[in-house]
């Protein structure tokens, strides 16, 4: 007997990018919380680092104290990272870099788009 179970790499899709959206909230959060410009910077095909003043100073992550240089198909196999992308928020969590864009993360079928809106730096899934 064969049981049908949804697709593995959609289900890791979709974690994949509910993480990258609450890493790129961590950055606005920083900026919110030191008064210092953070962000993330997303490389096509490898990894993103969420930073504080520039991408030599990454942040330490609160759950495993490593700095926050991740690479999505370290955890998250055959997900990549499908478009380059800088967003950098000030004080105020608005963005001064990116806001208005987007990264999209695929598994090779299908992806998804992280988007920063203008302005408000809101972070949606879409």
């Amino acid at each position: 007997m064969v049981l049908f179970s949804p697709p593995i790499t959609s289900a890791r899709l979709d974690t994949a990018s509910k993480q990258v959206q609450s890493d790129i909230e961590f950055a606005k959060q920083n900026a919110m919380m030191t008064g210092q410009t953070s962000g993330v910077q997303f490389i096509s095909g490898g990894s993103y680092t969420v930073y504080q003043g520039s991408t030599a100073t990454p942040l330490t992550s609160p759950l495993d104290k490593q700095n926050m240089v991740i690479t999505l198909a370290n955890k998250y196999p055959n997900i990549v990272i499908s478009s380059n992308y800088t967003v950098e928020f000030n004080s105020m969590g608005t963005p001064t870099t990116g806001g208005g864009g987007s990264v999209t993360i695929s598994d090779g079928t299908n992806s998804k788009v992280i988007a920063v809106t203008a302005n408000t730096g809101m972070v949606a899934i879409q």
